[in-house]
């Protein structure tokens, strides 16, 4: 191979001195070879991220801004503005609201580098985005997002936040208590056959990738929180075995009091107003009640209508009166006072009432019908067997349930957080959940919500 490469470079050498000559004039001014001039996306930028937050973003190709021994194309100029308007809405406006002016111009990174195609590693592995020195964050891919597909604007802020994060432990960093939940199970080889998906969240680890190192682990577990939200972590870690759901929530833990006593930010708090972003300026269904149903993400809802919650946010007084007062009043004459009854989904497509009354429960099992986010509930054919089954067959008490099950059968629901039509607080963001009826929204029910 060194003699091949020798004689090429001095067959190249002959050629290239009899094709110049000291006597010849190249008429070639290379004083301005370079004809750019700053145009709109400029102004975009300097307007809205430079001046504002004093970030400067580079998208005009630099060679020197990824790994040399990688090929990398520079961005389509049309996807520099719709890239850097989600970096804007989802993350820097996001931690601005939540974490106060302060916050986002002090540790937020004050330069974005931006390519058109992926980071392809020799060993497949496609790098999506990296952070420099606390400085820098490196996004690829921008010839493939689409900023009209939710989708797509959630993979991409996934990886800004991710980012982010590694930029934040290098002023804070990661707590002990963190390592120690996962220690002795760390794999650098992690994209390797060894290390399946299955086994890395049985683990307690949130992706394959979070397993490669603490790092990794800890910047996967936080964005993962934010943008897959509360209840897409709570589904992940609920079916990852007894240990990976401890795990991952031992995690989370650490993740919240990182950010609260390092930053004062609260998470729970961050996760609301990115669901709301995504929402309302993206047009996603993911962070929904219904998303989580079809998902089966839910475990199931608390129905107390006496309960002090409603006191403060409201009851249906339709409901009020036409099924929950109604069997409430005949268990009461039956000596049994109704506590409560609880709507647990077993699945997007089946689900059992319970109903609690006096020292007692009756179990009633509904078929799940779903029509683009409308549901019909229709008691089902077959029920279970057992005491709690047997007791729902007593006359008596069939004739205190019978309110509430004949309204489950009768109509038609849209599924809904609760308080409608007001901003959550902390205290209330994912804590409450129910249905309202198409043919009259103001009745409806709502209680407890209980995630997976």
């Amino acid at each position: 191979m060194k003699s091949i490469y020798i004689k090429g470079f001095a067959l190249v050498s002959i050629l290239l001195l009899g094709a110049c000559r000291d006597n010849e004039q190249l008429d070639i001014d290379l004083s301005n070879y370079d004809t750019f001039a700053p145009g709109p996306v400029d102004d975009w930028i300097r307007t809205n991220l430079t001046d504002h937050y004093n970030i400067d973003v580079v998208y005009r190709y630099q060679r020197n801004m990824h790994d040399v021994d990688r090929n990398v194309s520079p961005p389509d100029q049309g996807r520099v503005i719709p890239q850097m308007s989600i970096v804007l809405e989802g993350f820097l406006k996001l931690y601005e609201k939540v974490g106060g002016t302060t916050f986002i111009k002090t540790y937020t990174p004050k330069q974005f580098a931006l390519f058109g195609s992926g980071n392809y590693r020799p060993d497949g592995v496609v790098i999506a985005g990296t952070a420099d020195a606390g400085r820098r964050i490196t996004l690829y891919g921008l010839n493939g997002l689409n900023e009209t597909n939710a989708g797509s604007v959630l993979g991409n802020l996934g990886v800004v936040h991710h980012e982010f994060v590694h930029i934040l432990n290098q002023i804070r960093f990661i707590p002990p208590s963190f390592e120690q939940v996962s220690r002795g199970d760390y794999f650098s080889n992690w994209n390797s056959p060894d290390n399946p998906e299955s086994l890395s969240r049985s683990l307690g680890f949130v992706s394959q990738y979070a397993r490669q190192n603490i790092g990794e682990d800890f910047a996967e577990t936080m964005s993962s929180l934010i943008v897959n939200g509360q209840i897409g972590y709570n589904k992940y870690a609920a079916e990852s075995g007894e240990v990976g759901q401890d795990r991952l929530k031992r995690k989370e833990a650490v993740v919240r009091d990182y950010m609260e006593q390092n930053f004062e930010i609260n998470l729970t708090e961050l996760q609301y107003e990115f669901a709301k972003i995504m929402s309302e300026k993206y047009n996603s269904s993911a962070f929904t009640f219904n998303s989580a149903l079809a998902s089966n993400a839910v475990s199931h809802i608390v129905v107390n209508n006496t309960a002090s919650y409603h006191n403060e946010h409201g009851r249906s007084q339709a409901f009020q009166d036409q099924v929950y007062g109604p069997s409430s009043a005949s268990f009461a004459a039956s000596g049994q006072p109704l506590n409560r009854f609880e709507v647990h989904f077993q699945s997007s497509t089946k689900m059992t009432i319970r109903v609690s009354f006096g020292g007692f429960m009756a179990y009633y099992d509904f078929d799940i019908a779903n029509s683009n986010g409308r549901y019909t509930f229709t008691f089902s054919e077959t029920q279970g067997t057992g005491t709690v089954y047997n007791n729902g067959n007593v006359g008596w008490v069939l004739l205190g349930a019978f309110p509430i099950l004949e309204y489950f059968s009768n109509n038609t629901f849209i599924p809904d957080w609760f308080p409608r039509n007001v901003d959550p607080t902390v205290d209330t963001y994912l804590k409450y959940a129910g249905f309202s009826t198409v043919s009259d929204p103001a009745s409806y029910f709502y209680g407890e919500f209980i995630s997976r």
